[in-house]
């Protein structure tokens, strides 16, 4: 770290000692190239932006209409807008080729004006094209006229899709509507000779008879289904009693009446044959029997009939009614596969061939209808292009004549002009230094191994001192009014930019 500040404060020492020659070099490096800089060639920059505007109607009529997808022409802008043909049709605008002998002379500078030219691309709707030249006149030029090009060229391609969208589909309505004549003329002409006008639909008859069969099988799952239930509704019924014992105490004459009344009420609803009924009237016949010997309270045994008995009874009729509905519906389906089955074999080949004639005539109708669909929104997207209601580019800042050249960088180059002239003044002085092979202290006699018998100190003489003083003051103040004069310029031209960017 000693040995480094050591050399440090050495070269500046020396730099001090020949400082003449140092201030000389450097700021002569510095005004050669400070002056080289200003003559320079100057380049100017002209931009433009420019927005891509969507229209509200293009919202509401999304999906009925077929637009082109901007997003496809923004993905390819540079291409598009630099492509040959189109910087040649800008340079023909401009009266630019006129200035070439040759095709090749020419091609070389589009090349060349495609190098220099930039397309900036935004987000999704806003992009900045921007050409870098020597003529500020050209740059305005070139890239107001180019983006004026491209938007003709964009709206011409634009239209011309639609418009050819729109002619095929007309094409293609008008073929198919041709051949959908052609099939129905086929189809009358066809049924007049063969006295034919029905069509027999082959897939449609095996589509019934597969369908027919799928019932079968599920009509066969019900009755399997049916049938274990009865069986186990048979295997119930035969371990429930058909009547249960009723113990009544009453007094003969209110047992008399309760069972009048019953019966009563039973005959609304049944007939004198209903089996209650006649279990009612013969217990009655007997009460009144026992009745006429005694009349106090009687203690009887009576037998009805077993509700659960009914019920379960009452379910295996149900049951035996769904399977006997099940198997008429199966026997229905088998004849009705049957006759479908017949009636496939028995098809005469003309009605095949008339079934084929239709068949053809509805494909050839369903292509039209849909042609017909897509020739109402094409018709609409052509109506759209014509009053401009697509996606339009609209100009929002067009490229105005450049004043301030953005090359050189003056404020660069002068700080560079200043880096490098202390660099060749500095450079030169140490070098003379390490050229120069005189014994300039007591360390490099020692280095040598050589013995100090002396020291001759420096004799001072006061009227050298202060010239020398008076001279180094000059020195210093000239370098310092030159550098300042060179600072000065430097502020002048950060001025400029900033009045240039305001």
């Amino acid at each position: 770290m000693e040995n480094s500040l050591e050399q440090i404060f050495h070269y500046l020492n020396l730099l001090q000692k020949r400082k003449e020659l140092f201030f000389l070099i450097s700021f002569a490096v510095m005004t050669v190239l400070i002056i080289g800089f200003y003559f320079l060639p100057k380049k100017y920059k002209a931009d433009s932006t420019v927005f891509i505007e969507r229209s509200v109607i293009n919202n509401l009529v999304q999906g009925m209409v077929v637009t082109p997808d901007i997003r496809d022409r923004v993905r390819v802008l540079r291409q598009a807008m630099l492509s040959r043909g189109l910087v040649e049709d800008v340079l023909k605008t401009l009266d630019v080729d006129t200035q070439f002998k040759n095709k090749g002379q020419l091609q070389e500078y589009i090349s060349k004006i495609q190098e220099r030219t930039q397309v900036h691309v935004n987000r999704e709707d806003l992009f900045i094209v921007s050409i870098v030249d020597r003529n500020p006149h050209f740059a305005q030029n070139f890239v107001n006229t180019l983006i004026q090009k491209y938007l003709e060229q964009n709206l011409s391609a634009s239209r011309q899709e639609t418009y050819g969208a729109n002619r095929f589909l007309q094409e293609q309505l008008d073929l198919f509507k041709k051949k959908l004549d052609e099939a129905e003329d086929k189809i009358i002409e066809y049924r007049k000779q063969q006295d034919i006008y029905l069509s027999v639909d082959e897939a449609a008859i095996i589509a019934d008879i597969r369908q027919y069969n799928r019932d079968l099988d599920n009509i066969a799952l019900e009755l399997d289904r049916l049938n274990a239930r009865k069986e186990q509704l048979v295997k119930q019924l035969k371990g429930i009693s058909p009547e249960v014992a009723i113990f009544s105490e009453q007094t003969g004459g209110n047992r008399i009446e309760t069972l009048e009344a019953r019966i009563k009420v039973l005959l609304l609803s049944y007939t004198e044959n209903y089996p209650e009924v006649v279990r009612l009237r013969a217990e009655l016949e007997a009460l009144k029997k026992h009745a006429s010997g005694d009349k106090g309270v009687t203690n009887m045994e009576t037998r009805s009939l077993n509700p659960l008995y009914q019920q379960v009874k009452q379910e295996i009729v149900s049951a035996e009614a769904e399977i006997s509905a099940l198997e008429a519906g199966r026997d229905r389906l088998k004849k009705m596969v049957a006759a479908r089955e017949k009636e496939l074999k028995e098809i005469p080949e003309n009605r095949k061939k008339l079934g084929v004639l239709t068949q053809e005539r509805d494909s050839i109708r369903t292509v039209y209808q849909e042609l017909l669909a897509r020739m109402g929104r094409s018709e609409v997207s052509k109506q759209m292009e014509i009053g401009d209601k697509v996606t339009t580019f609209r100009v929002v800042d067009p490229a105005i004549f450049p004043t301030k050249p953005v090359s050189p960088n003056m404020v660069r180059m002068i700080l560079l002009a200043i880096a490098a002239g202390f660099g060749a003044g500095g450079g030169l002085v140490i070098l003379l230094d390490l050229m120069d092979n005189s014994i300039k202290g007591i360390s490099q006699v020692k280095e040598l191994g050589l013995e100090i018998l002396a020291v001759i100190p420096q004799m001072n003489d006061a009227v050298l001192d202060q010239k020398k003083q008076a001279r180094n003051r000059l020195v210093y103040a000239m370098a310092g009014g030159y550098f300042c004069l060179i600072v000065c310029l430097l502020a002048v031209e950060v001025l400029n930019i900033k009045i240039f960017a305001s």
